[in-house]
């Protein structure tokens, strides 16, 4: 109870602190939907940036050297998901692992019913709920604040699982504050991950990448992606899913989004 209290004080204390103009100017250069927020969405914002920085540690991977301009787009873009609600900021993750580009793992996977696939295969990003890390492309993040409207992001995508995870489970379902919100989360979540399972076995196009027919986390991160990225057109194609975002995130893109800003 005495260290949540000291740090609640301290996360307070740092939301406060005059945020350094260096990094302003870095977030303006490089955060392309920082712009189309309110003043207040901005303060709030710059807030939980700094909060984040004092409690998340970065590491270069591949030669990388981390830099201010990789924390801050970093940093800026998962902060969007924190605006408007009570947040732990990402309390299973402690470290933000940085590759130049993409990089390669070794991965087994399942392609039958007794049948295993081994290689090595390239990612742009990815946790786990038990990692206590996340691991991102610069190139990725670097594409993904500069476009706020390709539907791509994946710094939106991997800290959508970690928002995912604090219900300590990787099953598309975040933290939800009452029963009657599981319930109504749950209902949409898979009538809307059925069509898209449906569409991606039948080939017929989508607004929501089909990667997000793998499993109900995946669903979760995608739109989440589609959410912030792509707001009208989901709002006009999937009503019910955006409505559940919405909520849940307390905002809406619609006011901020790339083509309100040109």
């Amino acid at each position: 109870m005495i260290l949540t209290l000291l740090r609640q004080r301290r996360r307070q204390w740092l939301r406060t602190q005059p945020f350094p103009e260096k990094w302003l100017t870095l977030i303006q250069r490089h955060v392309a939907f920082f712009r189309g927020l309110s003043a207040s969405d901005r303060t709030e914002l710059l807030g939980h940036i700094q909060v984040f920085l004092a409690e998340k540690r970065f590491e270069g991977c591949g030669g990388f050297a981390i830099t201010d301009e990789v924390r801050m787009t970093i940093a800026a873009q998962a902060c969007l998901l924190l605006l408007h609600r009570r947040t732990d900021y990402f309390p299973g993750l402690l470290t933000i692992l940085v590759y130049p580009l993409t990089y390669l793992v070794e991965e087994r996977r399942q392609v039958g019913e007794h049948v295993w696939e081994e290689g090595t295969v390239s990612r742009l990003g990815e946790t786990g709920r038990r990692m206590g890390s996340l691991v991102l492309s610069w190139g990725a993040v670097k594409h993904g604040a500069a476009d706020p409207s390709d539907g791509k992001n994946v710094v939106l995508h991997e800290f959508a699982h970690q928002l995912d995870f604090e219900n300590e489970a990787a099953d598309g379902v975040p933290g939800l504050a009452t029963r009657e919100q599981q319930i109504a989360w749950g209902a949409v979540m898979r009538a809307e991950f059925a069509s898209l399972r449906a569409a991606d076995e039948s080939g017929i196009p989508t607004l929501l990448d089909t990667y997000g027919a793998t499993d109900p986390a995946e669903f979760f991160a995608v739109s989440v992606e589609a959410f912030f990225e792509q707001p009208h057109a989901l709002s006009a194609h999937h009503p019910k899913l955006y409505a559940e975002l919405r909520k849940y995130f307390q905002q809406d893109p619609v006011e901020f989004s790339a083509e309100q800003y040109g």
